[in-house]
């Protein structure tokens, strides 16, 4: 059988009813079995329509013989049944029942994406999904639901946005700050033009453009209750641009030296090496588009590729082609984490 977990909500009527209703309705056919259940959380909704009340959110920990489609299926017939009718994404709802996770599995359709392309980030989906099944995998980041649960809570209150020149990730960044009253922090370098060659120094080059971006993410106050901090960079993308130099050898020695001072980060040392030790963002934000110019394909490329590994942490993809919904997603998401 497969362990799955899936997140449960409701701000309308009788709402922890409603999901205790859900449960027994999930537990009712044979190929379904719900192991265990976590307490319920009061949160206040995000994104959506003004003047929604608290949702009470759960999570449940559910072994099924189905695949993920046919679960998804009861899913809704399970929200249906209880009177949920989608009109408006966000929107207040009687229940809301999302697949968060499926054994390890990693599938991306568009009736269903796992693991669920939000979970890892939204504090209203991890406390109670860390109550449940605190040591189920998230399959493409590498870590527990604890460990992105305790991400959350002890991770710097930073979001680091990265993609290639043109996209309009710097407005985007303005933009999310404003709207949660968050601090912007602004690239302080400057990117080669795409049409430049190499710099006869390329290592020493993109070690001062690290060290600065690095030196300005160190001032900032890290405390708790200080505001989010949304940057138009992240630290990261220098191995990206690296790609861009003919000569295989710097880009190697440049890997070995963010290597080293990511792993020291990680373990809360002083990091060794030229670098001043990195600051892990609390979300990790990549702006693409379906086309990108030609001479940012390698990359914008290499930077999905870094983005994405296993260990980053939470991540989320937005479509720079429509940047209106891009701001929506990604405010919600500074909202979530708080």
């Amino acid at each position: 059988m497969a362990t799955t977990l899936i997140a449960l909500g409701a701000n309308l009527g009788d709402r922890r009813s409603n999901l205790q209703r859900a449960l027994a309705l999930l537990d009712r056919p044979p190929e379904l079995r719900v192991i265990a259940r976590s307490r319920w959380f009061s949160t206040a909704p995000i994104g959506g329509p003004a003047g929604q009340a608290e949702f009470v959110n759960a999570a449940a920990r559910i072994e099924t013989t189905l695949s993920p489609l046919q679960l998804l299926a009861v899913l809704r017939e399970v929200e249906a049944e209880l009177g949920r009718q989608r009109r408006q994404r966000w929107a207040a709802r009687r229940v809301d029942l999302d697949l968060l996770l499926f054994d390890d599995l990693v599938l991306k359709t568009p009736e269903l994406e796992l693991p669920h392309p939000r979970m890892a980030f939204r504090r209203f989906v991890l406390e109670p999904a860390a109550d449940v099944a605190a040591d189920l995998m998230h399959p493409v980041i590498g870590w527990t639901v604890g460990q992105l649960l305790d991400h959350l809570n002890t991770a710097p209150n930073y979001v680091a946005l990265t993609g290639v020149p043109g996209l309009g990730k710097t407005a985007l960044a303005r933009q999310v700050a404003t709207a949660t009253s968050s601090c912007f922090v602004a690239d302080p370098t400057t990117e080669l033009p795409a049409s430049e060659t190499a710099p006869l120094r390329p290592l020493a080059a993109e070690r001062t453009r690290w060290r600065q971006r690095a030196e300005l993410l160190a001032r900032q106050n890290w405390t708790n209750g200080t505001p989010t901090v949304v940057s138009d960079f992240w630290l990261g993308q220098s191995l990206a641009y690296s790609r861009r130099w003919p000569d295989q050898g710097p880009r190697a020695e440049l890997a070995a030296e963010w290597a080293v001072g990511t792993t020291a980060a990680r373990r809360s040392a002083a990091a060794d090496g030229p670098w001043p030790r990195p600051v892990q963002p609390k979300l990790l934000v990549l702006l693409a588009a379906p086309l990108v110019p030609a001479p940012w394909e390698i990359v914008g490329a290499e930077l999905r590729h870094l983005v994405f590994q296993r260990g980053n942490g939470p991540m989320l993809e937005l479509d720079a082609s429509r940047p209106d919904g891009a701001l929506v997603e990604l405010c919600a998401a500074v909202q979530a984490m708080r």
